[in-house]
């Protein structure tokens, strides 16, 4: 879901971070005198306020309730963030501990910073509460946060969500940050600003066992402050993400409070988790720093996708104000290559290659207009083949400048319209938990069904929000009644199950794939009814192509095995090859058709045919009616089955 940006043991934030310490003096009670008397005071009013089961304190604390029982637990990992001994656990003795550490005296050590300075976000909100008499207890001179705060300069805040990345195991759920954008900057200067994105520390690790790390807080996470464009470069021009930009109304206090939340929070980490203290989870506690109030953390318990989290920010009432869509490389180019003729992109093909110079007849000849279009087009091919490293710099350079030179001498504009954003924001697509209620009948028999799926979205979803032809189902399941039976079957479940198809075009050549694990039943006779519960480990890679505007044709190669309890019959190694088409006929309306034979090889040799279609269609943005088609043969003859669901997400 998000990985750190930064490499194992770099835990430094940005350049401009101006100091080196980064923890406060040892805490040491006050002498008892008049300043020990006005903490007590002070203690004993924060308590007559009840401040520890305050919104605010446990935002700044990340404090979560507990699984069991009624207490509270920390989720940042880092000891040294606690002034109490059992702080992580007592957030009422970490409070007491915080106002006894705010009582003690400069530190000797100038590289050393006072508690007041290292917990600048929680003195300033226990000034605000129990209004801090200077003359009683001194406020000390944070130099060195009042200068990075100034670097930052940050006024407002701006929920960011690059879109999903099917080629990495930690991005096909998307991510999310937060930009902080300088007071009366205008809109084309935002990538000067700077922003915030929590990760874990992974070092190189690929594969397994990022996996298992990732799934088992394997990997500590922390923020960083680092300049938006260098991640725009990282998400847009390299990962293909589109990014989508959502306008937060903070106040300017607001917007302080969490800065001075980030600057405590340096050099402390959490175990990072997958599924729930994710990137997105744990940036929901800077925007409930910033306003206690929207209590966005208690939103999740289970799990959180990143796009949940952005819906959930944006249903708090008052705090979205505006979206912005900023297209990926890879979405810029493909939108203005479809606008081409067959001719035209042969050209900005040539030319990007280097296969035809700029001033070569075949393009001097087009109108003006289309010269600039084609020109430009190329340019942006020859640099993003350089951000990807799929082209060298220096003869990026070379040719992207020789472009540039040609297009220079153009003074018409470009006949190509800007890139469009979708129809449908990530955010206004359906919801990603599903739960299914339907009937049908399978080789005569009728049965009734439920379907439940934790996350995300498949091929017969409603497609609006989603990236075309990408499908993540994880931990769905299938329970059957057939009629004359006494209770449910199982009839399926999908661990998980991944399907990237994208297609290809003159620019771009990405490999099709498919993942699937789980359990199914396998018919081997048509007489068995119900069949064999059956484990299934398979996957394919392949080619996809787009014929239309919209629909997807993809054609792999798929491999896999099954094994069950009668081994004999179920046990096999399969193979062979799978044709499908999905066709998004709206962001509301999706058709799919799927067909596939197999190979089996086990105990016996057998064939398989199955043939699919489906048709699904929105009736509200969460409430969907689906209609399906099929039929298959295990070896035993054709087996037809036809089913209609309504589908609610959730």
């Amino acid at each position: 879901m998000c990985r750190r940006l930064l490499g194992r043991r770099r835990l430094a934030w940005i350049a401009v971070w101006p100091i080196l310490a980064v923890s406060a003096v040892p805490v040491s009670a006050p002498a008892e005198t008049a300043d020990s008397r006005y903490l007590t005071a002070l203690i004993d009013k924060a308590t007559g306020l009840n401040l520890a089961d305050a919104p605010a304190w446990r935002a700044l604390g990340h404090y979560r309730p507990d699984w069991l029982g009624g207490g509270r637990h920390s989720l940042i990992d880092s000891p040294t963030f606690f002034l109490a001994d059992d702080g992580k656990t007592n957030p009422e003795a970490e409070l007491e501990a915080t106002l006894r550490a705010f009582f003690t005296p400069p530190p000797t050590d100038q590289t050393t910073q006072h508690p007041q300075c290292a917990f600048i976000a929680r003195y300033r909100w226990l000034k605000s509460r129990l209004g801090f008499d200077s003359s009683r207890l001194l406020e000390h001179h944070c130099a060195a946060f009042k200068a990075w705060s100034k670097t930052i300069n940050a006024e407002s805040a701006t929920l960011i969500f690059p879109a999903a990345y099917m080629n990495n195991p930690a991005s096909m759920f998307g991510h999310t940050l937060l930009r902080l954008d300088p007071a009366d900057q205008a809109e084309d200067n935002r990538l000067l600003s700077y922003a915030v994105n929590y990760g874990a520390d992974t070092g190189e690790d690929n594969g397994l066992l990022f996996a298992a790390l990732g799934l088992t807080g394997g990997y500590p996470g922390s923020y960083a402050v680092k300049p938006y464009y260098e991640l725009v470069k990282i998400y847009s021009d390299i990962e293909h993400r589109d990014i989508y930009e959502y306008r937060l109304n903070f106040s300017r206090d607001e917007v302080a409070q969490l800065v001075a939340h980030l600057w405590e929070m340096r050099g402390h980490f959490s175990y990072y988790y997958f599924f729930d203290e994710n990137c997105s989870y744990q940036l929901l506690f800077l925007l409930d720093v910033a306003r206690p109030s929207l209590n966005l953390a208690d939103d999740f318990a289970l799990h959180v996708i990143p796009i949940d989290s952005v819906r959930s920010v944006l249903d708090r009432p008052g705090l979205f104000q505006s979206a912005k869509f900023r297209p990926s490389g890879q979405t810029r180019i493909r939108q203005d290559l479809a606008k081409l003729t067959t001719e035209g992109q042969r050209l900005a093909r040539y030319l990007a290659d280097g296969n035809l110079a700029p001033d070569s007849q075949e393009t001097t000849d087009l109108p003006l207009a289309r010269q600039a279009a084609v020109l430009e087009l190329a340019e942006s091919v020859v640099t993003y083949r350089m951000e990807t490293g799929d082209l060298g710099r220096d003869e990026a350079a070379d040719r992207a400048w020789t472009l540039l030179a040609a297009r220079s001498q153009i003074d018409e504009a470009s006949d190509l319209p800007s890139p469009q954003q979708p129809e449908t924001r990530p955010d206004q697509g359906h919801d990603s938990a599903r739960a299914g209620l339907g009937v049908g009948v399978r080789d005569g028999r009728p049965f009734g069904m439920i379907r439940l799926r934790p996350a995300y979205h498949d091929d017969l979803d409603p497609s609006g929000g989603y990236v075309p032809g990408a499908a993540i189902d994880f931990l769905a399941l299938e329970l059957r009644h057939y009629d004359g039976d006494d209770g449910l079957t199982l009839d399926q479940v999908t661990g998980v199950g991944i399907r990237s198809m994208t297609p290809r075009d003159a620019f771009f050549r990405p490999l099709s794939w498919r993942l699937n694990a789980g359990l199914e039943r396998m018919r081997i006779e048509r007489t068995d009814e119900e069949g064999a519960l059956v484990a299934a480990l398979e996957g394919g890679a392949g080619l996809s192509y787009g014929i239309g505007e919209r629909d997807i044709w993809s054609l792999t190669l798929d491999a896999g095995v099954t094994f069950g309890e009668d081994c004999d019959e179920t046990c096999s190694v399969n193979t062979g090859p799978a044709l499908s088409l999905l066709w998004p006929i709206t962001d509301h309306a999706s058709l799919t058709a799927k067909g596939r034979y197999q190979l089996r090889l086990g105990e016996k040799v057998r064939d398989r045919y199955e043939v699919r279609l489906g048709q699904s269609l929105g009736i509200t943005r969460n409430l969907a009616i689906k209609l399906e088609a099929g039929v298959e043969d295990e070896g035993g003859g054709l087996q037809p089955e036809f089913l209609t669901s309504l589908d609610w997400y959730f």
